[in-house]
């Protein structure tokens, strides 16, 4: 398989038994603001041409999502699903290349073992960067984006840290503050009610860390801070990992009590606070209420594609006869 041996020449080679390079400041998983640093993933051949379409061909369709890209940012109507059923994944690679097309190859980990092994050492290095960070679980997505396609603006729900690997991109993150991202929104993000895109406005702009990311760059961001990218030239490639920590699963919890509760009892404007006897009880209560059914759980999301990749078309896709459903969707 593509990439095993390699990876284990780049722990071995002199000087580079460690990913991350902690250049520009210490990492504090409790911060405020964004933190960059350096990392060597860009040295590995788990992301060469060859290695990716090796990926695309093994990889199981129900986890790789495809979506058409705009150019505008308040144009979110651009943003399509696409289908990629019998599609080769030498093609899918041309297509992405070439047309206007985003790929999140999901749960990585679960699937390929070096992209795991990589994303387990990752957090291992930050670990020891941040006392007391202690994540219970890390996830990984691997991003293959067409040269000027953009994400919308949104807000993730777990936290997240991105390892920049092929190409240039722009990144504004933005601060978590209501005007920003409305308790109301994070409350459905987290509940799984909506996807993460929410309201934004070009004056957010003047508001936002702005980040040029090139090969080796990382970057990690507050939880729940809304951001948007764009991307500068050639294929993008970027490492997107989650994690789950003790406290961020707390967040998650008071935003689904506040939901549970604004929409079962119309309770407006309750604390977002997680610390705290109120929000204990708060939690307990919730935590009750679930256990008795009484909280419905969302059915998630089912997508229709009008579209189906395609290198040989203008933007990568060609247009279907009739709408399918996707095989991420199923």
């Amino acid at each position: 398989m593509i990439g095993h041996v390699k990876l284990e020449e780049a722990r071995q080679t002199e000087g580079s038994k460690r990913f991350i390079d902690w250049c520009d400041g210490p990492f504090d998983e409790r911060g405020a603001h964004p933190v960059t640093a350096r990392h060597r993933l860009d040295q590995l051949d788990l992301f060469s041409d060859d290695a990716l379409i090796d990926l695309l061909d093994r990889y199981p369709r129900k986890r790789l999502q495809a979506w058409t890209m705009g150019t505008e940012p308040l144009r979110r109507e651009d943003w399509q699903p696409v289908d990629t059923t019998g599609v080769p994944g030498k093609d899918l690679l041309a297509a992405v290349k070439s047309g206007r097309l985003w790929y999140n190859i999901l749960r990585l980990d679960l699937f390929d073992r070096p992209y795991r092994e990589i994303i387990d050492q990752l957090y291992e290095e930050m670990a020891e960067a941040s006392p007391g960070f202690t994540p219970v679980s890390t996830v990984g997505t691997l991003l293959l984006s067409s040269p000027r396609a953009m994400v919308y603006y949104h807000a993730d729900g777990p936290p997240t840290t991105l390892f920049h690997v092929r190409g240039h991109k722009r990144m504004w993150i933005y601060p978590l503050e209501e005007r920003f991202v409305s308790q109301y929104f994070l409350e459905e993000i987290f509940g799984s009610a909506m996807d993460e895109e929410v309201p934004y406005s070009p004056e957010f702009d003047q508001y936002a860390e702005v980040f040029d990311l090139a090969p080796g760059n990382l970057v990690w961001w507050p939880q729940n801070a809304p951001h948007r990218i764009e991307n500068l030239d050639a294929l993008n490639v970027s490492l997107s990992t989650r994690y789950h920590t003790e406290a961020s699963e707390r967040r998650k919890l008071v935003y689904n009590a506040n939901r549970f509760f604004r929409k079962k009892l119309r309770f407006q404007q309750l604390s977002v606070s997680e610390n705290g006897m109120a929000s204990s009880i708060k939690c307990f209560t919730y935590r009750l209420c679930r256990r008795a059914g009484w909280d419905n759980a969302t059915e998630g999301y089912v997508y229709k594609a009008t579209v189906r990749v395609d290198p040989k078309g203008p933007l990568g896709f060609i247009p279907l006869a009739e709408p399918v459903t996707p095989p991420f969707s199923r």
